[in-house]
């Protein structure tokens, strides 16, 4: 029988593992499973009274912008995915044991039968972190994963989950030091892999190591969607433009048509004078006000300013500095490209124990790994 056990089902978890033995469960959130049934009763309960109100209301003649049946239909259907939805996230976990030698591990799906294994630390690579992308409808959400990595991913075994990005390198390093494994992260290379004995080192301490692998694209020319700005006490790399995806152009059409739509229907009560429920008018001011929001997302740009104490990631809307954010140069300890999978996009992490700068670029990959070597050579001296 083929299984398949996901990774993990919560957004907050910590295992720990400092007393043995040591249990967990992971599940999904209570407050997001309350939520969840909050909202779908809401929404059903709305659809009811809609549909109700609508079947014995007087026969009048009006005229609807909607077809109050089919808009009451597809509320009480979406309700009931939520409802639905939520109650199996919340039926199915892993219960993990922890004896401090072997971890065995119980998965009780949705639906389905029980599957228990038990396997020996001894038998993990090593301790991964990951960034997950979540999107949610036009919103999209960090998740870092710490977890054992197993080359059987139905025994790989959650350690560390969170949506906030504090301490999350410092954590995922003492982990590995606890279980005497190799960190392992994800990049544009592969799995990364960094020993324990090298944990806490700077770039710059690695390189004087020979632990670095070789960086070559940061010798050449810069690319042409490159400059760079050399100063006395200081080095600006930045886009030439703001580039945009497939992603962007397609949110800024929707975009456009959202408020063509917005002002024929404003242009055509005006003329007509038709009376519209205020909910309807509320709709329209809310996509009308997240249309304007992330278009000017869509114009946003960064630059880095790399000096000899520390680099900065400066991000500006139409050549205005909005925000930037530092970190030392000797408190570096490496810096790779991270995969959105969710948009296709590649961004540069430039990263420490206590926090990761984030050069959120839309250009091209191999533009974006010339970046990442010339830092790293501006960073190590060379």
């Amino acid at each position: 029988m083929l299984v398949h056990i996901p990774d993990h089902f919560s957004s907050s978890f910590k295992f720990d593992i400092s007393k043995t033995p040591a249990v967990k469960t992971d599940r999904a959130s209570t407050l997001n499973v309350i939520m969840g049934w909050f909202f779908g009763s809401l929404l059903l309960g709305l659809g009811v009274f809609e549909l109700f109100s609508f079947l014995t209301a007087e026969k009048e003649i009006v005229q609807s912008l909607l077809v109050v049946e089919i808009f009451s239909f597809l509320i009480i259907m979406i309700s009931i995915g939520i409802l639905v939805t939520s109650t199996l996230s919340f039926m199915r976990y892993k219960k993990i044991h922890f004896d401090g030698e072997k971890f065995t591990v119980s998965y009780c799906p949705s639906l389905g039968v029980r599957y228990t294994f038990t396997e020996s630390v001894e038998n993990y690579i090593g301790v991964r972190l990951r960034v997950l992308f979540i999107q949610n409808g036009l919103f999209n959400r960090s998740r870092y994963v710490i977890d054992l990595y197993h080359k059987d991913s139905n025994k790989i075994i959650p350690l560390y989950i969170t949506m906030k990005n504090k301490n999350i390198r410092k954590i995922w390093e003492e982990y590995a030091k606890r279980f005497n494994l190799p960190a392992l992260s994800i990049g544009d290379r592969g799995l990364i892999q960094r020993e324990c004995a090298d944990l806490d080192k700077s770039l710059k301490l690695l390189a004087k190591e020979d632990k670095l692998p070789y960086i070559a694209s940061g010798k050449f020319p810069a690319p042409s969607s490159v400059d760079v700005i050399e100063k006395k006490r200081m080095t600006i790399v930045k886009p030439v433009r703001v580039y945009w995806d497939v992603f962007s152009i397609l949110f800024f059409l929707i975009g456009v048509c959202a408020i063509l739509l917005l002002t024929a229907g404003a242009v055509y009560l005006t003329i007509v004078g038709t009376s519209i429920p205020l909910k309807y008018w509320a709709v329209g001011a809310i996509l009308l006000v997240g249309v304007i929001y992330f278009s000017l997302k869509l114009f946003k740009s960064y630059s880095l300013q790399i000096a000899e104490d520390n680099v900065t990631v400066v991000t500006s809307l139409f050549g205005s500095e909005l925000s930037s954010v530092s970190l030392p140069n000797d408190k570096i300890e490496n810096v790779e490209l991270g995969y959105n999978p969710t948009i296709d996009r590649y961004n540069l992490a430039i990263i420490s124990d206590e926090k990761i700068l984030t050069f959120r670029s839309r250009m091209p990959v191999s533009d974006l790994i010339w970046v990442r070597d010339f830092l790293i050579r501006k960073l190590i001296g060379n």
